[in-house]
């Protein structure tokens, strides 16, 4: 099966103890950027996907994880990430009065 997608340091030890083969190499610097990206679509989408509210908070862990390596590849730090937030909610707002924009004219 064909993959290409960025996974976990112990993904491919836990393929290799049930006996399968896991091709992989290591990323530069260049494709970890690309692939840490997607990576995040990737989570966001399952954890859209969610079942149950279990479900959905090992999905929100995992888009948190992919979070955490995008700030750390970036050399961010979440201070700064955190007034950034913390700014575009005093412009914007939250989400508090769940308004769907529908259409402009």
């Amino acid at each position: 099966m064909l993959y290409n997608k960025l996974v976990r340091d112990h993904i491919i030890k836990k393929i290799e103890t049930n006996w399968w083969k896991a091709k992989r190499h290591t990323a530069n610097e260049a494709e970890f950027e690309i692939k840490l990206l997607e990576k995040l679509v990737e989570e966001a989408r399952e954890l859209q996907d969610s079942q149950d509210i279990e479900e959905l908070k090992k999905e929100l862990a995992d888009v948190l994880e992919v979070t955490d390596e995008i700030i750390k590849f970036y050399q961010l730090s979440k201070e700064e990430i955190k007034d950034i937030q913390d700014t575009k909610r005093e412009k914007n707002g939250w989400f508090s009065q769940k308004i769907i924009l529908e259409e402009t004219d």
